[in-house]
Formats: structure tokens, C-alpha cells, sequence
């Protein structure tokens, strides 16, 4: 993570702060797509917030031309809509710009969902921020970061060579919703967060090792440095390897089965004592 990244702008703050639900896209700068897709994008987006899973969408085109979408949309419900008036801001949900400060617009609470190609900035991002991500990979590494995260739970991955409309707004319905994902999301931007912080944890230990060369004349005190030996090596082979706990519980486990088995073979034998008498011969009569 970088030490420091640009806020947002008085524009994209004034946007985002009236949005509760706001669907962030960005494919960094090496992204090339077809005419078709980029509306199928753009579609999607509309039939989002129609639908009201989504209230808010910030575009960073980027290298993307405006002159790479048709004229027109037609809708699921076979309305028109001018794709000028969106791509020139005149839509009141949908903010398009050339570039964003992205971790500036991840950061904001009401960004909810980062839909990407799947890069490497980009997930670390993301994941830094706890904002689940649609990924629509490209090349490179996309791919198989976009299979991690999947994996994880934290995303959802769609087909460059097969967009669909329809597929892209239940996949944005269902991250947004899923309550699994909400889980899985914070899960690891507390491991990102802790994670982002090593060469902090780098830097102290050099301090450390510079700092216990000045209790040694020999330039290394073994007991200042103590406390960085494995536990494992330090607590014997029995302890090292949790034998203890191990033999500890196989105990509990043999007298728990062990009082079972006392407790049936006593129970069998007063049954057999009680129903003895009544099986036997009957005595004979005088």
C-alpha cells in the first residue's frame, strides 16, 4: 500500500455523499473492450438502479472512448435511453470521468461494490478497504486473482466472452446482499490491514537486532534475542508438538467410551439378574 493516496474531489464528494449504495468501476489503464460490452456495461448499470440495488455509479473510463458505445440502450422493459445523456453526466445516478482517485472512492462508506478487471492494485485495494469486487478479467494475473477471490467469498467473476446483462445485475444484487460475503469481506481487510503493515514489522526487527548488539561485546546478545526463538523449539519435543494435549484428550475420549461400556454391562447383567427367575423351570408340586 502506498504511504499516501489523493482525496476526493470536490465533485466525485458532493456525488458519493448523496448515494448510499454506490457501484464503483474501473479497469485500470491497459483496459481495451468491444462496443457491445461497454454497453452491456453501461446496461446493466441502468437496470441496477432501476431495480433500486444500486443508487449510485462512478465510471472511470479512462483510456475508454465516449465514442466507443452505440447511441442508444434498449432496456430489459424496451425503453430507449441515449447514451450520450448518461456519458455527459446528465443522468442524476451515474457520474462518468476520465480518471478517479480510486482508494479515495473505495474508502467512502457508501461505495458498496468494485466492479474490476481483477489486478493486483485493485484487489489489495479492495480487500484493504473491505469492498467486495465484481471482476471481469482481461489477462496477465486478472484471471487467477479473480479465482482467489472468488474462492474466498469475497467476489464474483464474470465472462468477457459472454456478458450478460441480466447475469450482471444478480451477481451485483448478490454481493451486495449475501451475508456470507459481508463476512468473508471483513474477514480479510482485518488480514489486509494487518498484513499492509510488514515493513513496519521489517523495520522494527532491524532496530531489535541493532539494539542487542549494544548488550553484547561479541555484537549479538543470545538472551536479548530469546523471545524471537520459535515457541516450538523452546517447549521440548512433547510439548513442542501438542503430544500432551493429544494424550490429555485420547484420555477423556477412553474413560468417557470406558464409563459407557461399564455402565451397559451393568445394566445388561440387572436385566439378566431381574428376568433369570421368571425364564427358569418351575419348581415341582407336592
Amino acid at each position: 500500500m502506498s504511504e499516501e493516496y489523493p482525496p476526493l474531489t470536490p465533485e466525485l464528494f458532493s456525488f458519493i455523499n448523496v448515494h448510499k449504495r454506490v457501484l464503483y468501476v474501473a479497469f485500470g489503464t491497459n483496459f481495451f473492450s468491444t462496443i457491445e460490452n461497454n454497453n452491456k456495461l453501461l446496461q446493466s448499470f441502468v437496470e441496477a438502479i432501476d431495480k433500486d440495488i444500486i443508487d449510485g455509479v462512478i465510471w472511470a473510463l479512462v483510456l475508454t472512448s465516449k465514442d466507443e458505445f452505440s447511441p442508444t440502450l434498449s432496456l430489459n422493459d424496451g425503453t430507449q435511453v441515449q447514451t450520450s445523456t448518461i456519458l455527459n453526466n446528465k443522468h442524476p445516478h451515474i457520474h462518468i470521468l476520465k480518471f478517479a482517485p480510486q482508494f479515495a472512492v473505495l474508502n467512502h462508506t457508501n461505495t458498496k461494490l468494485f466492479l474490476s478487471h481483477g489486478g493486483a492494485g485493485s484487489s489489495h485495494e479492495s480487500l484493504y478497504t473491505g469492498t467486495p469486487m465484481l471482476i471481469l478479467p482481461i489477462g496477465a494475473d486478472q484471471m487467477g486473482n479473480g479465482e482467489k477471490l472468488e474462492l474466498a467469498g469475497t467476489a464474483l467473476m464474470l465472462d468477457k466472452l459472454n456478458l450478460n446483462v441480466n447475469d450482471i445485475v444478480s451477481k451485483i444484487d448478490l454481493l451486495l446482499k449475501d451475508e456470507n460475503v459481508k463476512k468473508n469481506v471483513k474477514r480479510l481487510e482485518v488480514l489486509t490491514k494487518i498484513n499492509s503493515k510488514r515493513k513496519y514489522r521489517a523495520a522494527d526487527l532491524i532496530e531489535y537486532m541493532l539494539h542487542s548488539s549494544r548488550f553484547s561485546e561479541s555484537g549479538i546478545n543470545e538472551e536479548f534475542l530469546k523471545e524471537w526463538v520459535p515457541a516450538k523449539s523452546r517447549m521440548g519435543f512433547i510439548r513442542g508438538n501438542n503430544y500432551d494435549v493429544y494424550g490429555a484428550l485420547l484420555g477423556v475420549i477412553l474413560g468417557f467410551v470406558g464409563g459407557i461400556l461399564w455402565i451397559t454391562l451393568n445394566l445388561i447383567r440387572f436385566t439378566i439378574k431381574k428376568i433369570s427367575p421368571s425364564v427358569g423351570p418351575k419348581p415341582k408340586r407336592d
